[in-house]
């Protein structure tokens, strides 16, 4: 299993200074704009993305915009550097406008998904969204039923800690996310990427016990792949060490 951290690129050194084996940047704001520079990357482990579309993308509604020349661009760059799997929320790009159904948006962005999976294949690298909170957008809020359809239609997935447990407490659990079933219908099949974050997204420690249950499941699914930290902290030498601690502990 590797370690890696979500962060940007004036981060990285530190980040591997600690001892993580990877990172994870933003790939619209690095591989999406018009110009590119592949001397800041040289040398990083940079394995895998986040925010992959930029702001002023939109997938649906009155505003849509096109994004194929933008993915066949990013997807490019984002070999040669060495990326291996791309990560995508972007929040905004695919909310469902006022008026729209957010459904038919959810199941459009599956199908868009698995298009951009298949422009990604030649490269290597695989695409898996995340689920994101109903404070961040419409489409794919509930983990369970995101991954199913995004698995089916042939597209990988990102399993994050921080918005399953979100999503718990929105839905009105009150307790601690502890049981392993809940943990199992969220992550149905074995994911093809982590995130990992406390249910206050601060840094995760090895005796929290809904972390550890969403480490259970991960491991009753054969999962050996990256975990990133996706994590508020202060970006110390300090804490990143301590979250690397508590992520080791979680998944040894």
């Amino acid at each position: 299993m590797r370690f890696g951290v979500c962060c940007g690129l004036d981060s990285a050194a530190r980040v591997l200074e600690a001892g993580f084996d990877y990172v994870e940047l933003g790939a619209g704001s690095i591989f999406g704009g018009a110009e590119y520079d592949p001397t800041s990357l040289r040398g990083l482990p940079v394995e895998a993305t986040n925010l992959f579309f930029s702001g002023d993308i939109k997938l649906f509604g009155p505003e849509r915009t096109s994004w194929r020349e933008y993915v066949e661009r990013m997807l490019t760059r984002a070999a040669e550097a060495g990326v291996q799997v791309m990560v995508v929320g972007s929040g905004g790009a695919r909310r469902s406008p006022e008026g729209t159904d957010p459904s038919q948006a959810e199941a459009e962005f599956v199908s868009i998904a698995a298009e951009i999976q298949e422009m990604a294949r030649p490269f290597g690298i695989v695409i898996a969204p995340e689920s994101l909170n109903r404070s961040e957008t419409n489409v794919g809020n509930d983990l369970a039923a995101f991954a199913t359809a995004l698995v089916a239609a042939g597209s990988g997935y990102t399993a994050d800690s921080y918005h399953v447990l979100y999503e718990w407490r929105a839905d009105g659990g009150s307790e601690p996310a502890t049981d392993p079933e809940f943990f199992a219908q969220q992550m149905p099949t074995k994911p093809d990427h982590v995130h990992l974050a406390s249910a206050e997204r601060v840094l995760p420690r090895g005796d929290d016990p809904e972390l550890q249950a969403f480490a259970a499941q991960l491991r009753e699914l054969g999962y050996d792949g990256r975990v990133s930290l996706e994590a508020r902290h202060d970006g110390s030498p300090e804490a990143l060490r301590d979250a690397l601690d508590g992520m080791k502990a979680l998944f040894q």
